[in-house]
């Protein structure tokens, strides 16, 4: 009688599998109830496992198939594939990772062109008045008084004026108005704040006046 190789479980298993020349499989119906069937080959226990599990389609776990040798010695092989594992593939070799061209570096936003809008009123932050809207149009004629009255007051320098100048936003021509007038309250202020600030200097310096 030869014993199989005892080194460890799994090949103590792999010889009887091996070496089998009986299977079986059998299926537990509940309360000591199974249903067991034989075959001599693993292909056709397979089956009839399979066979098992329509026949009594309640039972949610699946048949256990055992494997005997000559000598009678067993392994419990369910869940095992019938065929054997096929060897891995040699892991293909690493490909040289292809360099990319280094991108051109974006030019900073402050180098690119200001757009229209935003570059009135950066002049304005700047200190220039913005140009008054043009109500040539028959559409502005009824809005050509107040607008003459927001240019007097922009060339007064007459901030608080301005600010308090009564405009309600509500189509083409008043909105014209409130935005030229805004601008230019922007760009008096900047005027207002650099002079104060050059005469500032200018009192701490004396002999730069002389």
């Amino acid at each position: 009688m030869t014993t199989p190789n005892l080194t460890s479980p799994e090949a103590y298993n792999a010889e009887i599998i091996a070496n089998a020349v009986k299977f079986t499989a059998s299926l537990f119906l509940g309360r000591g109830e199974y249903a067991t069937i034989e075959a001599t080959s693993r292909e056709e226990i397979d089956q009839l496992a399979e066979m098992l599990s329509t026949e009594h389609p309640t039972v949610k776990s699946k048949p256990v198939i055992t494997a005997f040798d000559a000598a009678g010695n067993q392994a419990v092989i369910s869940g095992q594939p019938a065929k054997a594992p096929k060897a891995p593939k040699a892991p293909k070799a690493e490909k040289p990772a292809k360099e990319k061209p280094a991108k051109a570096a974006k030019e900073p936003a402050a180098d690119k062109a200001l757009g229209k809008r935003a570059q009135i009123a950066a002049d304005a932050e700047a200190g220039i008045l913005p140009a008054a809207p043009d109500f040539s149009a028959a559409t502005h004629a009824r809005f050509r008084k107040k607008l003459a009255e927001i240019v007097a007051l922009v060339g007064k320098a007459d901030i608080k004026a301005l600010k308090a100048y009564p405009i309600n936003p509500v189509s083409s021509s008043p909105k014209a108005m409130d935005k030229y007038r805004n601008l230019a309250v922007i760009a008096l202020e900047a005027q207002r704040k650099a002079a104060k600030a050059k005469a500032k200097t200018e009192e701490s310096t004396p002999e730069a006046g002389q």
